[in-house]
Order: C-alpha cells, then sequence, then structure tokens
C-alpha cells in the first residue's frame, strides 16, 4: 500500500467507526492497540499492512469495497474544501460573523482530515474581531493537530505559527512574536503547499526585527531572500521587502542603496496602486534626506508620505511618517512645526495601542520639550515611555530614557539625577551594545 493509498483508507476506516458510534477502544483488542486504530485512521506509514487488514476485517469493510467507498468519501472532502473557501472569502471581505457562524455549522471532529484548517480559520476570524484569547485558544488547537498529522505537506503547521507571531505583535510582545515566527520557518515544508506562508513568515520575521532594532540580523535575512523576491506572487508581499531592504540599509549607513530601493519599491507601489507600501517607501527617503541635511527633499518625502493618508485603512505606520517629519523639523530648529507633527504621532500610536511606536513618540517629544524648555511638559513624556518600556521589556529604550530623564533632572535635584543614573546602569546590563534608531 502506498502512502497515499494508506491516508485514504484511514479517512474511510475514521469515518465508518464515527458512522457507528465506535470509539477507538471499541475497535481495539489484543491483537490491535487504540494507539494504532489511530495512526491507521490518520495514514501514518510504520503501520504494517497485516494491521490494516485485521481492521478492515473488523469493520467488516471488503477490500474491493474500498475504491468505492474512497471515491465517495473524496467527494466529501471536496465539498469540505469548497465550503472553507466560502469562509476565507466571506472573512476577507469583512463578513467575519457569518464566516464564524459557517464554520460552527461544519461540525468536522478533530479526527477530520480539515479540522486543522476549521481552526485556522476560526483564528483568523477572531484576529479580525481583535479577540486574541479566542485568536490563541483556536490556533493552538489547528498548530496541535497539524503537528499530530504525518502529512505536513499543507503547511498548517507554519501557517498557525505565523498567526501567532501576529497575535503576539499585535499585543505588543515583539520577543514572543519572533520565536513564534521563527518555529513557523522552521516548520515550514520547502515542497509542500501554501508556499507564500514562506514568504509572509521571512518578512514578519524581517518586521519585528526592525521594531526591536536588530539591524544587522534583519539586513542579513533580507539578503538571503533577495533572489526569490521574483517568486513572490503577491505585490504587497514583495513591496514589504523593497521597505525593509532599504530600512535596514538606510540604518547600515548604505545610504544610496537604501534610495535605490526606496526608488524602486515606489515605482512598483505606484503601478499597483499599493498606497500604504508608497506610505513607508516615502516615509524611508524622508529619513535619509533628513540624516543628509537636504531639508527640501526630507519635507517633500515626508509630504508625499502623508498625501497618502486616507488613501488606505488607517493604522499605526503614520505614526512612523509624523515621527520622523518631527524629528525633520527639530533639526532645522522648527520647533513648533515639529511639536504639531509630535502630536499627531502620539495621536495615532496610541489609537492603535502601538506601545513600540508609542514610546519612541514620546521619547523624541519628550527630547523636544526639553529643546524649548518645557522640562515638566518634557519629564510627563519620558515617564510615560518609560512605562511602556518597562511593561514590555523594551531595555534599550529604558536606557534612552533614563538617561533623558537624567538630564531633566540635572542640577534641580541630586536625589533624582542619582536615581537615574543607577537604572540606566541597571538597564544597560540588560541589553545588548548594538545601536538601535527608534521612530
Amino acid at each position: 500500500m502506498k502512502t497515499l493509498a494508506l491516508h485514504e483508507i484511514g479517512e474511510v476506516i475514521r469515518k465508518v467507526r464515527k458512522e457507528r458510534g465506535l470509539r477507538l477502544e471499541d475497535l481495539a483488542d489484543e491483537n490491535i492497540s487504540p494507539a494504532t486504530v489511530s495512526n491507521i485512521e490518520r495514514g501514518v506509514a510504520h503501520v504494517s499492512p497485516e494491521k490494516i487488514s485485521y481492521l478492515l476485517e473488523k469493520l467488516d469493510l471488503p477490500m474491493h469495497k474500498l475504491p468505492e467507498m474512497l471515491v465517495k468519501e473524496q467527494e466529501e472532502l471536496k465539498r469540505v474544501k469548497f465550503k472553507l473557501l466560502t469562509i476565507a472569502t466571506l472573512r476577507k471581505i469583512g463578513d467575519t460573523d457569518e464566516a464564524l457562524d459557517k464554520l460552527e455549522e461544519l461540525r468536522l471532529d478533530d479526527s477530520h482530515p480539515y479540522i486543522a484548517h476549521a481552526y485556522y480559520y476560526k483564528g483568523k476570524c477572531y484576529i479580525d474581531k481583535r479577540k486574541w484569547k479566542q485568536a490563541e485558544r483556536a490556533l493552538y488547537n489547528a498548530l496541535r493537530i497539524s503537528q499530530q498529522n504525518p502529512y505536513k505537506e499543507n503547511n498548517m503547521e507554519a501557517a498557525s505559527y505565523l498567526l501567532l507571531g501576529y497575535i503576539s505583535y499585535y499585543q505588543n510582545n515583539l520577543e514572543r512574536a519572533l520565536e513564534y515566527t521563527n518555529s513557523g520557518i522552521e516548520a515550514f515544508v520547502d515542497e509542500g503547499e501554501n508556499q507564500h506562508i514562506k514568504y509572509l513568515l521571512y518578512r514578519n520575521k524581517g518586521v519585528y526585527l526592525q521594531r526591536l532594532g536588530r539591524v544587522t540580523e534583519g539586513m542579513r535575512l533580507v539578503q538571503d531572500i533577495w533572489d526569490s523576491i521574483p517568486m513572490i506572487d503577491d505585490v504587497t508581499t514583495a513591496l514589504s521587502f523593497y521597505w525593509l531592504r532599504a530600512e535596514f540599509s538606510r540604518l547600515s549607513g548604505l545610504t544610496e542603496e537604501a534610495i535605490k530601493y526606496s526608488m524602486e519599491g515606489i515605482d512598483i507601489a505606484s503601478r499597483n496602486q499599493i498606497y500604504d507600501s508608497m506610505c513607508d517607501l516615502w516615509t524611508v527617503l524622508g529619513s535619509i534626506y533628513t540624516s543628509q541635511g537636504d531639508w527640501e527633499l526630507a519635507e517633500t518625502s515626508f509630504t508625499m508620505a502623508l498625501k497618502l493618508e486616507g488613501k488606505f485603512p488607517e493604522d499605526p505606520r503614520l505614526t512612523t511618517a509624523y515621527t520622523r517629519m518631527g524629528i525633520m523639523y527639530m533639526k532645522q530648529e522648527k520647533y513648533e512645526e515639529a511639536y504639531k507633527a509630535l502630536q499627531k504621532a502620539v495621536k495615532y500610536a496610541e489609537k492603535f495601542d502601538d506601545s513600540p511606536r508609542l514610546s519612541s513618540s514620546l521619547l523624541i517629544m519628550g527630547d523636544l520639550c526639553q529643546m524649548i524648555d518645557k522640562t515638566d511638559e518634557a519629564i510627563f513624556c519620558y515617564e510615560k515611555a518609560l512605562q511602556l518600556a518597562r511593561k514590555h521589556e523594551y531595555k534599550d529604550k529604558e536606557f534612552e530614557i533614563w538617561f533623558s530623564l537624567a538630564r531633566c533632572w540635572d542640577g534641580k535635584s541630586e536625589q533624582e539625577f542619582q536615581k537615574c543614573m543607577r537604572n540606566m546602569y541597571n538597564a544597560k546590563k540588560e541589553f545588548s551594545d548594538q545601536e538601535v534608531e527608534y521612530a
């Protein structure tokens, strides 16, 4: 019996057992254990043909009738697959509640070949509704079942890890998001289905590394996958890699390379009307020209990025555009314009509960307030940023905030100043010396 035949026979046996109301234990005896029955149903290859024949006899399933029963089973599986496609489409167009209702109507048991898919789509629906606990519960079930399944070619395990990483990211736990994503990359089957999952995993890993300030590791990841970019069939995903390459090149001091990939990405995004990617890439260009002191090109770039506001659903990326515009104005000593831009940055980060961006924007707003002698407001911003940094264990950022607070207290309160210096030292011990640029 070939592996595929084993898998198909197992599906028939499972269905017949369920129809007759039998448990695994009901089929077990001194010749076959419940675990062996389960392995046969799941198509595990190491089960002996004699055990399969024995189980078929117990169920009174003649071998010559199996082809007809297999055809019937495959037709039923096709119907379930069609229903899952319907559910995926409903979720995509925003009919999340209807998608969840249809998932419940499927009533698949944990031994059904498509149960992992059903849990996966349920997880996606709950992510859309920002119900993180329910989403995690569904995805843990998808993960559990896909790990038990000997046939991993559909890459459901990798896909489940991908979404668990999303959930951690949305809850501001970047380190855990990165751990899940690495597990997804490790679980991915290169010869399997759903190849787009691989590129989403690598893209997300790049994003998490960028948010964590791990520039060298991020640059290496993008360079390793760059030759595969033409194979990515989703333009938005491909553009994410252009943004990552431009951003990591900028942070690595490779200015011309950063400009090159920003402009190439903007051209692709413009031709395909991918407005959120255009916003990201114009923001990178603005940051590059700010570092060069080319204020005209920098301001034009940020203006272009912000002109795209309203062209795509609101999300935290506008925080970055406004924050970096604020930095540009600060460097030109245009403090009023900088203050307005940073206020908008803080507003967007708060609206979307984006702690990494919010802590960065508050830190820079504090720097601005300190420049214009608004010390009390600066301390307020720093302390608010500090709460976020400590809550989410942004140790590198915590060090920067303690240093900024120390500057505020220097010459005003020796006790507070010394407290800040001690906390600076403690924070420094807990993060690497790698340079990090926020915003």
